[in-house]
């Protein structure tokens, strides 16, 4: 009997030995895993943060002010922009990367109600272009403007900017040299900053939905039968108009949009002119004058003048108000513009 107690206490003892070595043995596993899911996690961040540099440096094509095409380098994102114009100003807000930009420059209508907020937190160093000198006490790593800014009697050339360490970019619908001024080149403009930021997830949705807006306009305006005729104007001092000719951004803005550019070149015509060809339509251009972008009172300086009582677009009141921040150079407000030009010219299309 007492044999049969010993032996099973042994066997009793021997369980409690062996359960607590499987326990120590199961934890030490256990330490070894969340050690290594620690590891793991931790080169997973190393490995993310090291993506996120490597993409640098990156090399774009871009233009000097005698419109020849450079390749311009960015070894890491720009961390202080200096924008000179409003359409690189508005497009910098509506990407998200106000945070980046250090100071901004003239205003040819007033700033967009999108991004009104946003701008109102950024330093205006000039309502026009600023001085060389201006630029130069800023530090800049990257001025974004129109290539006019880059000319000997603003800031002067790309070259000597970028050997200073400051990058440049001038939009493609300032530049000659590529041609006709479009809609598709503000697509590449936009995504060349993706590029550069380094956000090229957010400007390939960004120009994909004002792709998708676009065709759904145009396959509207494409249905019209007979499209009407339009001249594209902006007021002069001197009492002619600035024609805007088939070239520009706003003739491809207004082909879109349903209309047929009268005006084959750039130029100006006179009063008489504008009866000769009797447009169907007329975009009014306007900037620097402080007025909405839309106002329709500036259309007066067609309908309340004589001379231009029959022509149809003055009859009919088929004067559209639109601003230069709209187009020229190309920026946020394009695709809108253009889907308004459409609506108010042919209304029946949006029953």
């Amino acid at each position: 009997m007492r044999s049969k107690n010993i032996k099973k206490t042994i066997m009793k003892t021997l369980c409690t030995t062996l359960c607590i070595a499987m326990t120590v043995s199961f934890m030490g596993c256990s330490s070894n895993n969340k050690s290594t899911n620690t590891n793991s996690v931790s080169t997973e961040n190393s490995s993310t943060k090291e993506n996120k540099n490597s993409s640098y440096p990156v090399t774009i094509k871009n233009y000097n002010v005698n419109n020849e095409e450079i390749e311009i380098t960015f070894d890491k994102a720009p961390e202080r922009v200096l924008t000179t114009n409003q359409t690189t100003t508005e497009l910098m807000l509506d990407l998200g990367l106000e945070d980046k930009l250090i100071g901004t420059c003239y205003l040819d209508n007033p700033i967009s109600e999108k991004v009104k907020d946003k701008y109102a937190k950024i330093p205006v160093v000039s309502e026009k272009y600023p001085t060389k000198e201006q630029v130069l006490s800023l530090n800049p790593d990257f001025i974004f403007g129109w290539k006019s800014v880059f000319a000997d009697k603003t800031l002067g050339d790309v070259s000597e900017w970028i050997g200073r360490g400051t990058n440049t970019f001038a939009q493609r619908n300032t530049v000659k040299s590529v041609g006709n001024y479009t809609v598709e080149n503000l697509f590449k403009d936009i995504d060349d900053l993706g590029t550069i930021f380094n956000i090229k997830d957010k400007t390939d949705k960004y120009i994909q939905d004002n792709k998708d807006r676009l065709t759904k306009i145009e396959e509207k305006t494409n249905s019209i039968d007979k499209k009407k005729t339009t001249l594209i104007l902006e007021s002069e001092e001197k009492g002619d108009f600035r024609l805007y000719g088939k070239n520009d951004l706003v003739s491809d803005m207004a082909l879109k949009a349903g209309l047929e550019n009268l005006g084959e070149e750039s130029g100006t015509v006179s009063l008489e002119n504008i009866v000769s060809l009797n447009p169907d339509t007329i975009l009014l251009i306007h900037d620097g004058d402080g007025k909405d972008i839309h106002d329709p009172e500036i259309a007066k300086i067609f309908t309340s003048n004589e001379a231009l009582k029959n022509v149809t677009a003055v009859k009919n009141n088929a004067i559209v108000v639109t601003g230069l921040a709209e187009t020229w150079a190309g920026g946020i407000r394009v695709v809108d513009a253009i889907e308004r030009y459409s609506k108010e010219l042919y209304p029946e299309l949006y029953k």
